[in-house]
């Protein structure tokens, strides 16, 4: 058994590494090297992925991606700390090894700690990755016997607009006590398909969705699918889902047109941006209390399109224009003219 004091790297699996370690070897592997190495290694990312065993066709799959260099080590299931380093010296990528050694042993520490105070092998803790545990909170609530964590919106927002984003992260959490789940910061290292865990967290772990809106969150076709994936689950269980945030005006989708949008941009004394958004966030769902009273959503959709939602507020609007603020009560809400066309526009996009 690896000792904590001086472990074994090769018995220590790549999923004990964090998310910086992985970034500075995304850094240092992910730049294309044109020299290879004296027996014809490619001394980047691509040479790992060869000497892990990933097919061409697979290593074609992870080069069309952002950072390729973090699919070789998520999809990486047989590979330890210590066959990588030993890869990268095959790759004469001393540099990387010296620079990430501190960073790897650190990780690798961490790691069988806590699998020492636990008990549990590392099989058994792969196979819950793979099933629940999909957030860095759930992998300390699993060790306690605790349910996985759950959310009170996932935020979704595009990197250009990461600085707004924290912000939100900051008012939210600090301030009202609320607790958010984000991409970067809280799932785990090494999931398989990040877009199936964040469609699970959306789905069944996080009250809301936050979408900050901008002309760059609208260049991710990912980003649109999950508004898309969100606004279809809100409509078939009758409860408010997405919580839209203008931050940056763009020209918004057909099915982001339904919605109130809370306007980052007249905050100040007589706009509360911040209360409104807790308030979209914290309040019960405008249509959870006549859920009972709805005639069940039959399994092929017959249904689906013609139920429409009894409003619950006095002033649950129509939306006509592009996109309009309103109170955090009706941020949101579906008009519900509106909703069995959104119900038939996203049903047909959201088929997985």
């Amino acid at each position: 058994m690896a000792s904590v004091v001086d472990p074994d790297m090769f018995q220590v699996p790549l999923a004990a590494l964090c998310n910086s370690t992985r970034e500075a070897l995304s850094t240092h592997l992910n730049p294309l090297k044109v020299l290879p190495t004296d027996e014809g290694l490619l001394r980047d990312w691509r040479g790992l992925a060869q000497l892990a065993g990933f097919s061409g066709q697979m290593v074609a799959l992870m080069g069309s991606k952002p950072d390729p260099t973090a699919q070789v080590l998520s999809q990486w299931r047989q590979g330890s700390v210590g066959l990588l380093r030993s890869i990268l010296g095959q790759l004469d990528r001393w540099d990387i090894v010296n620079d990430t050694q501190n960073m790897m042993d650190h990780d690798a520490v961490l790691f069988l700690k806590r699998k020492e105070e636990t008990g549990a092998s590392a099989p058994e803790l792969d196979a819950d990755v793979d099933k629940e545990i999909l957030t860095i909170a759930d992998v300390y609530r699993l060790e306690q016997g605790m349910e996985p964590q759950r959310y009170d919106a996932f935020l979704l927002f595009a990197d250009e607009d990461q600085d707004f984003a924290m912000q939100i992260m900051d008012r939210m959490e600090t301030e009202y006590g609320l607790k958010l789940c984000l991409r970067d910061r809280d799932l785990v290292g090494g999931l398989t398909f990040e877009h199936e865990a964040i469609m699970r967290l959306i789905a069944r772990r996080c009250n809301r969705l936050i979408v900050i809106a901008s002309p760059n969150f609208l260049k991710s076709e990912a980003n649109k699918f999950f508004v898309t994936f969100a606004t279809a689950l809100g409509i078939d269980q009758r409860l408010r889902k997405v919580v839209p945030v203008m931050y940056q005006r763009c020209q918004l989708p057909p099915e982001l047109t339904y919605y109130f949008w809370l306007d980052y941009s007249r905050a100040g004394k007589l706009y509360d941006f911040w209360t409104k958004l807790h308030n979209s966030i914290h309040s019960p769902s405008n249509m959870q209390s006549s859920r009972t009273n709805l005639p069940a959503i039959k399994a092929n959709g017959e249904e689906s399109c013609s139920l429409k939602p009894q409003p619950v507020l006095e002033h649950n609007t129509v939306i006509s224009s592009n996109w309009k603020d309103e109170d955090p009560a009706d941020s949101c809400s579906l008009g519900s003219e509106n909703s069995s066309t959104l119900s038939q526009n996203v049903s047909s996009q959201c088929i997985f």
